[in-house]
């Protein structure tokens, strides 16, 4: 069973300049990402406009992903849908596609009790093939799955693999490490907190940025499994003002707009957000410079070389 760790990138979704999912951009993306060392890549998750794609243009994509990755990198398709049956077949889908998880979240706006989303994750543990990834996002969902709910989760639901823990409740991350399985994974979800999420045991992260900049963060992971923790504090100290300056702007539109400026794809966003135009990014313009410092291969779409 597929078990997450490294470094895995949320993607954005490209469209087109008509509006249309830019199938040939995420290939190419994913294929970028790969021969960058990237581990995984998860495409309709919280970066990727999921919401306002139909089901028919959820399942380009995830195929699009899958083609990119080549079996170079683990794919996770995001079904951040309520509706059970929806997510059923987004995760049939995505079997299809050759995914090897399914990402989903707890049920927003019904404001669920710890029982109502236990079962809902119970229930879908049976619909869907795939391993799930649980996200807990509590500024998507108005709610904050504790500590005593992850674990009951990840020690009574097998097939539940791991968590995206995107709260940035860094003691809650080490209780949910420290009383579950030795299997079950725990994914930083807040780029900036990569490090203290691995060093407390996290298997990994899956983040926005580690599609804009992936070989740093595919360094810093391998720094903390040499246990070389002031390499991995000098990457994470590195990334502050990319980070800082690409959630200025409500994701994925600052996202989208860096890539477009980095020479890779990066596209219009979908409403109700707004595509960022020139003239609107100099926050991100000023990023150019020390990302060619940081990682001059995520320039241009330029690559040195296979990491692995």
């Amino acid at each position: 069973m597929y078990r997450p760790s490294g470094i895995i990138a949320s993607l954005v979704t490209h469209f087109t300049p008509a509006g249309a999912v830019d199938r040939g951009g995420i290939v190419k993306t994913v294929d970028f990402l790969a021969r960058r060392g990237i581990h995984g890549v998860c495409i309709g998750g919280g970066t990727g406009e999921a919401l306002s794609l139909t089901d028919e243009e959820h399942a380009a994509a995830v195929e699009a992903a899958a083609e990119g990755a080549a079996g170079r990198c683990g794919v996770v398709a995001g079904a951040l849908y309520l509706d059970p049956a929806r997510i059923a077949a987004a995760g049939r889908a995505a079997a299809r596609a050759g995914a090897d998880a399914v990402m989903i979240i707890a049920p927003y706006f019904v404001r669920p009790s710890a029982d109502d989303i236990y079962e809902h994750v119970a229930r879908l543990t049976d619909l869907v093939e795939l391993p799930l990834i649980l996200f807990n996002s509590p500024s998507r969902t108005g709610l904050d799955m504790d500590t005593r709910l992850l674990v009951r989760i990840a020690t009574q639901l097998s097939k539940v693999v791991g968590v995206k823990e995107a709260s940035g409740n860094l003691a809650k991350f080490a209780r949910v490490v420290r009383e579950s399985p030795s299997d079950f994974r725990m994914l930083q979800g807040l780029d900036d907190l990569v490090l203290p999420a691995l060093a407390l045991g996290g298997a990994g992260a899956l983040i926005t940025l580690g599609a804009v900049i992936p070989g740093t963060f595919v360094r810093l992971f391998e720094a903390v499994t040499k246990n070389d923790l002031a390499a991995a504090r000098a990457l994470q100290l590195a990334a502050l003002p990319v980070i800082d300056a690409v959630y200025e702007t409500p994701n994925p539109s600052g996202t989208k707009r860096l890539l477009d400026l980095l020479g890779r794809p990066g596209g219009p966003v979908r409403p109700p957000l707004r595509t960022m135009r020139p003239g609107q990014d100099e926050h991100l313009t000023r990023l150019l410079p020390i990302i060619e410092q940081l990682e001059p291969e995520a320039m241009h779409g330029r690559v040195a070389g296979p990491r692995r």
